[in-house]
């Protein structure tokens, strides 16, 4: 197996929403070891593309809504494993808001990553609680 380089390092873009004291956020299962942890909800983004442009086009094609960004809250950096694998990335992290209201009208629905053909829960989450799950980035609540 070949070593990973800096260019095995991906970007990516998320977005926060607040709704009162709660933010929303994405559910993921790491198949390999079942751990279920949340993000933000964003991707990564292509050559080429800002980290701005790339949150408002993932929000797109994941919840069909239209993103917009308010403010940058950080660049934020993380090293982790996930199914099995090592994996390296960097997040620019914004906040903002949806022009559409639905998106604030429901506690949980499903948004859909469209590269890989499946669905992952979305569900607004009390600040006061991030620290009793697994959150990523790890220090969330702190730039909240």
């Amino acid at each position: 197996m070949s070593e990973k380089t800096w260019r095995d390092i991906r970007p990516v873009a998320l977005g926060v929403l607040r709704r009162g004291d709660e933010t929303l956020l994405a559910r993921h299962r790491d198949p390999s070891d079942g751990e279920t942890f949340y993000r933000p909800v964003g991707g990564g983004f292509e050559f080429g593309e800002h980290s701005r442009d790339a949150v408002v086009r993932e929000f797109a094609e994941e919840l069909g809504v239209e993103f917009t960004v308010e403010r940058r809250l950080g660049t934020l950096e993380r090293t982790f494993g996930f199914d099995g694998r090592r994996g390296h990335e960097i997040w620019r992290l914004y906040a903002g808001t949806t022009v559409e209201e639905w998106p604030y009208e429901r506690d949980e629905f499903e948004a859909e990553e469209p590269e890989h053909g499946e669905t992952f829960p979305v569900e607004w989450v009390e600040l006061g609680s991030l620290d009793d799950l697994t959150v990523y980035p790890e220090t969330l609540a702190a730039v909240l």
